[in-house]
């Protein structure tokens, strides 16, 4: 499977982000303390947080009082937005192979192989679509 842990990582970021602003402990979080709290090294929380910043799902404020905030309402973002954001449209499997035997019967069967994964992508793509961060977060 190629999906990374940064994945499931941002999921918890983003639970993180939305416990801290919506009990109103802080309008921005700040990078170091999320550091040590979630226990991610500041360099792939960096690379998460510039994912989100491209994608519209953060945005970031320097300074003493800076860090990163939802740039959209937290309730609305779904699974699939998260995963869209941090694996850049990259493929869960990979169907890039080349065989050196040839004929209808190897070209059908990876045919079938690589529809059969796309299919099972989307399935699971469909279901993080239907799943919002509020549904993780518990709060409706």
């Amino acid at each position: 499977m190629a999906y990374s842990l940064s994945f499931s990582k941002s999921i918890l970021v983003l639970v993180f982000i939305s416990d801290k602003i919506r009990r109103g402990e802080t309008e921005f979080i700040s990078a170091k303390v999320m550091s040590d709290l979630l226990n991610i090294p500041k360099p792939t929380l960096s690379v998460i947080f510039n994912n989100f910043i491209r994608a519209g799902i953060l945005e970031s404020k320097e300074g003493i009082n800076g860090g990163v905030r939802f740039a959209k309402d937290y309730e609305q973002i779904s699974l699939l937005e998260i995963l869209l954001a941090i694996e850049n449209q990259k493929s869960l499997f990979q169907t890039n192979f080349d065989l050196n035997v040839v004929g209808d019967r190897p070209d059908s069967i990876k045919k079938m192989v690589v529809d059969t994964l796309n299919k099972v992508e989307q399935v699971m793509k469909d279901e993080l679509k239907k799943t919002s961060l509020n549904d993780i977060i518990g709060v409706k």
